[in-house]
């Protein structure tokens, strides 16, 4: 029995032995990479584990591997030991290198075809713009236009004295405004815009001074009657608005904005209470024409006063004076162009009213220090002469209130002086044949004098007079 006892548990040592070393025996899991030689061309391995270990496959499997005997009473006893069993599949994809166009063609379309950085769009504005800042006034009614061009689409209407505020102006004459538009630099100036009150603005009560102030020394920097001027020779036979609305013009020209335009006395009252100037009453003549004092300057306002009335019925703007000292404007209703002796209705318009029209009321604004200073350029006069004649011309750049002009004789002896006002020709006749040498001086307010060239000419004797 013992004998018997030993058989078997050296049988059972033997099995679990031999099951322990098919265990110990099983491969290892590789190691991706590790091999010697050249290295593998795996690209992706996947390890898939598939265990197959329940307990109803245990218990048949021992079932199974248990036979008894009687017979032999020899007993088999096969031990099933629960194992998971793994099973290792390696799957291997050859690494391939990267494919190009030229290995597959893909169709081209919008998406795939490849982006390049797009041309700037070619400058479709035939002017050059350079950058300028600054806040303008509209000095006449006016329009902004899509482009700075004429004839292009209208974009908004503009009233006189309206603010708008400047980015550019294009070598083609335009300024462009903030909100994108071109407006042409004829309607846009710089200046002062004024404020008024309602009463003040709509005020029927004229006052006209009858003295001079006691100093008329003040400045105003920002009127510029040079400006003022220029726009009333290029705008005096236009038709564009009555009498006070181109006057209101010119003074916006000139840099001063916010003025009415809608009647002569308003105009008048607001420049009276602007702070920018003065006024003086003057008298016109037997003939209807107006002597211009010293003191008036191109640029300055004159206002007709109906006495019946009592208010402004008429305004014109100064231009100086002729060679015999009448006062010469630029106006509209009825036009004038500035360089006659200005002679305007005797009589008040009104027929139910009648009056005479004597008393002028001029309006004198505080000079500009830019303006009354000696100027860069000097006149310029020209002479011909015909027979025993000599006619005079010249000119200048620059603004002044009287001229005068001078002949010499050959000694240098002054043999003529007149005063000529803003007249610029002359003619004189001269009854000898020596050489003779004229020039013009101008005036410019009280203290400044320029002198022009010297010319010199000779004339044939005259005729003796009887």
């Amino acid at each position: 029995m013992k004998e018997k006892a030993k058989y078997i548990f050296l049988v059972l040592a033997a099995v679990a032995l031999s099951v322990m070393m098919m265990s110990c025996s099983s491969p290892a899991e590789p190691v991706i990479g590790e091999s010697s030689g050249t290295p593998p061309k795996t690209t992706q391995t996947t390890t898939t584990a598939q265990t197959s270990s329940t307990t109803a496959k245990t218990t048949a499997a021992t079932t199974a591997a248990t036979t008894t005997t009687a017979a032999t009473t020899t007993t088999t006893v096969t031990t099933a030991i629960t194992t998971t069993t793994t099973t290792t599949t390696t799957t291997t994809i050859q690494s391939t290198p990267a494919l190009t166009e030229q290995d597959v063609l893909i169709p081209e379309t919008e998406a795939t075809k490849p982006q390049t950085a797009s041309a700037a769009p070619p400058n479709k504005m035939p002017w050059k713009e350079t950058p300028y800042a600054a806040q303008l006034y509209v000095n006449t009614e006016c329009y902004s236009l899509a482009r700075a061009e004429e004839g292009a689409l209208i974009l908004a209407v503009y009233a006189s004295n309206e603010l708008v505020t400047v980015t550019a102006v294009t070598d083609n004459g335009y300024y462009r405004l903030a909100d994108g538009g071109y407006i042409h630099t004829d309607f846009l100036s710089d200046g002062h815009y004024l404020k008024f009150s309602t009463s003040t603005s709509i005020s029927d009560a004229v006052a006209i001074p009858k003295k001079l102030p006691a100093s008329t020394d003040k400045e105003v920097k920002f009127y510029d009657p040079a400006k003022a001027i220029a726009y009333a020779k290029s705008n005096w036979n236009t038709d564009m608005g009555h009498c006070a609305a181109f006057a209101q013009a010119c003074i916006g020209a000139g840099g001063v904005h916010g003025l009415s335009d809608i009647g002569s006395t308003t105009l008048y009252n607001q420049l009276m209470a602007s702070g920018l100037g003065y006024a003086i009453e003057l008298k016109r003549d037997t003939d209807g024409y107006i002597a211009a004092p010293d003191y008036a300057f191109p640029g300055d306002i004159l206002f007709y006063y109906c006495a019946n009335d009592k208010r402004m019925i008429h305004t014109v703007v100064y231009n100086g004076s002729t060679k015999y000292g009448m006062v010469k404007a630029y106006a509209h209703n009825p036009a004038n162009d500035g360089q006659q002796r200005l002679q305007y209705i005797r009589y008040c318009y009104d027929e139910e009213c009648n009056a005479k029209l004597d008393t002028i009321a001029l309006f004198c604004f505080y000079r500009n220090p830019a303006i009354m200073k000696q100027p860069d350029t000097a006149p310029v006069i020209n002479v011909r002469t015909e027979k025993s004649f000599a006619y005079f011309d010249w000119s200048a750049d620059f603004l002044y209130n009287n001229s005068e002009l001078v002949v010499l004789d050959y000694n240098g002896r002054e043999v003529y002086r007149d005063k000529m006002g803003t007249d610029t020709e002359h003619s004189l006749v001269f009854y000898s044949t020596t050489e003779y040498t004229a020039y013009v001086e101008m005036h410019i307010g009280k203290d400044i004098v320029v002198k022009s060239n010297e010319v010199k000419f000779n004339v044939e004797e005259a005729a003796k007079k009887n």
